[in-house]
């Protein structure tokens, strides 16, 4: 028998409770959830939410926004996107958020796979929004798909059992399965994934021809439902892992800048995440405009501004007065956090883990401790002279890259644009050793 859960109530006042309330990997997905803080602020002023959303709804037809966005990992991008997805929709726009991590490999992506995952997600809204698709166009894009991504081995079996399904219905539902098999191929890292590839890269024309004759139709069908337009933000791309390739190239600039025409060839405005590494290559920027990268920056946490809103985070989650034997603890996790709400919220959890009832001096000590054990395995010795560069400038430029995708460096907005070390590389010892020599007399 299913027990009703009964929904938490916000901030929540025990230790129990915690753990939950400050979870670094869930986004904040309702608009109206009482934990969310806007930080703008704080953040140099800029709202990512309103900027996007102005640039969509000044871009006419039949031209598109295109959009990157990146910032440190946990900075909060995703919640700020279901707050823009939000924002848009209440201005008649029909939004697809897709999160790639749950439909892709992460591990292993090209930009075949974001193009059929792409497709999928539009498909799967408008299906559960009830729009249908002209039947001709379904029933071409259908065989072109079926032919060209599900069936790779030629035998009868498969072929028949395609052609049937075409004969009863080309419908929206169909489509969905057909391309949420594609994605399965690709997501499971099997032999499939590379034949699927294969095939599709060499009808790159085809493919991005035919996913255009389904989106543009969509778009006609919203558009006559009251819709002004569709949107597709693509988030979590931010988060794929790093590789280089044979000719020193790394995979991020290989799908971001060698294959950006293909992310921008479909019809429709589109919004994509990109590992923070790529703001220093000014290729990005050739391809698809300096104007149209969205950074999110840190926030400073070591000017009364900064530090109030992120308490703020805190006592929508916590009952401050309840859960810490003092108040002032909250001020030394958001201290050590570096204005990274990710790393916040890690070590309010961290404070959880050792006691049931309130959470003491000691076990902030010991939340604080293990994050710097954390970021001392990150560090290594070649590290040195560039932590030291961006200790002594407060400033970053390509060659800091690494270690801004690590988060050991953080960067800020705050009028400037500067950077800083993450107060938990400063305080690993052998680090401030490196960093602070003791004095030759």
């Amino acid at each position: 028998m299913n027990k009703e859960t009964n929904p938490v109530t916000y901030p929540v006042s025990s230790v129990a409770e915690v753990y939950d309330a400050c979870h670094p990997d869930i986004p904040l997905e309702d608009v109206n959830d009482t934990r969310y803080v806007d930080l703008t602020a704080v953040r140099g002023g800029e709202s990512l939410v309103k900027s996007i959303a102005y640039a969509i709804e000044r871009t006419r037809s039949p031209n598109f926004h295109q959009q990157l966005v990146t910032g440190h990992r946990g900075s909060g991008k995703s919640t700020e996107f279901f707050q823009l997805k939000a924002r848009l929709e209440n201005h008649d726009y029909f939004v697809v958020y897709l999160d790639v991590g749950e439909t892709l490999d992460l591990g292993d992506i090209s930009y075949l796979d974001i193009l059929i995952g792409i497709a999928k997600a539009i498909v799967g809204e408008l299906e559960a929004a009830g729009i249908d698709l002209n039947e001709n166009l379904l029933t071409e894009v259908l065989s072109w798909l079926a032919e060209k991504t599900i069936i790779t081995e030629r035998n009868a079996e498969s072929e028949g059992k395609i052609s049937a399904n075409l004969g009863l219905a080309a419908n929206i539902p169909f489509l969905a399965k057909a391309l949420a098999e594609a994605t399965g191929h690709i997501k499971s890292g099997s032999k499939r994934r590379e034949e699927i590839r294969s095939v599709l890269e060499r009808e790159l024309s085809l493919l991005i021809e035919r996913l255009n004759i389904l989106i543009d139709d969509a778009r006609t069908r919203l558009q006559r439902q009251g819709y002004k337009d569709l949107v597709v933000i693509v988030d979590q791309l931010e988060k794929m892992a790093y590789r280089t390739n044979k000719d020193g190239t790394s995979n991020h600039k290989e799908l971001f800048v060698h294959h950006a025409g293909q992310l921008k060839s479909l019809h429709c405005h589109i919004i994509y995440t990109v590992p923070i590494n790529l703001i220093f290559s000014a290729n990005l920027g050739d391809t698809f405009g300096s104007d149209a990268i969205f950074v999110i920056p840190m926030v400073d946490v070591n000017k009364g501004a900064g530090k109030e809103k992120f308490r703020e985070v805190v006592a929508r989650r916590v009952d401050i007065e309840k859960v810490f034997v003092e108040s002032c603890l909250v001020d030394r996790l958001i201290a050590m956090s570096g204005g990274s709400l990710r790393d916040l919220m890690r070590l309010v959890r961290l404070a959880c883990q050792n006691t049931d009832e309130i959470i003491e001096s000691a076990d902030v000590e010991r939340a604080i401790r293990a994050l710097i054990r954390e970021y001392d395995r990150l560090v290594k010795e070649q590290d040195i002279p560039l932590l030291t560069r961006v200790n002594e400038s407060k400033h970053v430029d390509g060659s800091f890259a690494d270690l801004l995708g690590l988060r050991v460096i953080h960067e800020y907005q705050n009028g400037a644009r500067w950077a800083d070390l993450h107060p938990a590389v400063r305080a690993i010892s052998w680090i401030d050793r490196a960093l602070n020599p003791p004095a030759i007399l």
